[in-house]
């Protein structure tokens, strides 16, 4: 599957993983400038207590698109013409940093049933001024890879009875296939011999696309 993404998208993918083998949701996020190179980098930091210059930590808002947000240098022009690539949906608070920024596209890979907030945009006068993009995940394999790895990470951290929580009985409703391949690698444990093993995103995300499917 890897071989198959754009180089945005293995960017993006590259931040997640290193996020879920920090310890903290697997979220990750990078922009991409016209041309498509790489300008800004940025993973969720809010279970860790450092972070590059510039980009925050140990805190409920230090969200991947936050980050990679606070990274980008790029003038005005440039900006409005790069988009932002992020592994999951853009939460309220991203959104609204998303359309406060320079930056007027979004591609995300996973929906986001609990706390996705694409849908905000129109909503006020203010949110249907600007001329915003979103683009919706297009890869069925990915979406399912990136909610199998989040419902993993839920569970490892919090335990099998979460499954009950309105949390997993919206994410099971939306993206069942995801939720129980995430539930299975919890059990079995062997996603957490990967991380152990060291493995680079591109064997992760590879490996994970041939559970899912």
């Amino acid at each position: 599957m890897w071989e198959t993404l754009s180089l945005s998208w293995q960017a993006a993918l590259e931040m997640a993983w290193e996020a879920y083998c920090a310890g903290t949701v697997p979220i990750g996020a990078v922009v991409a400038d016209a041309k498509g190179n790489i300008v800004s980098r940025g993973r969720n930091r809010i279970m860790e207590k450092n972070a590059p210059k510039g980009q925050v930590c140990n805190n409920g808002l230090a969200h991947a698109e936050i980050n990679a947000l606070l990274s980008l240098e790029l003038s005005y022009e440039e900006s409005r013409n790069s988009a932002l690539y992020t592994t999951m949906e853009p939460c309220p608070l991203c959104m609204g940093a998303l359309y406060m920024s320079d930056v007027k596209t979004v591609h995300f890979a996973a929906r986001d049933p609990w706390a996705g907030s694409t849908n905000l945009l129109g909503t006020t006068p203010y949110l249907s001024r600007k001329p915003f993009k979103v683009f919706e995940p297009q890869n069925i394999v990915l979406e399912n890879c990136l909610t199998a790895l989040h419902t993993e990470f839920e569970l490892f951290n919090r335990g099998e009875e979460f499954l009950s929580y309105n949390f997993f009985v919206v994410f099971r409703a939306a993206l069942p296939d995801g939720v129980e391949k995430g539930i299975v690698l919890h059990r079995s444990g062997e996603l957490r011999k990967k991380q152990k093993e060291g493995l680079p995103a591109s064997q992760a995300f590879n490996w994970l696309a041939n559970q899912v499917q």
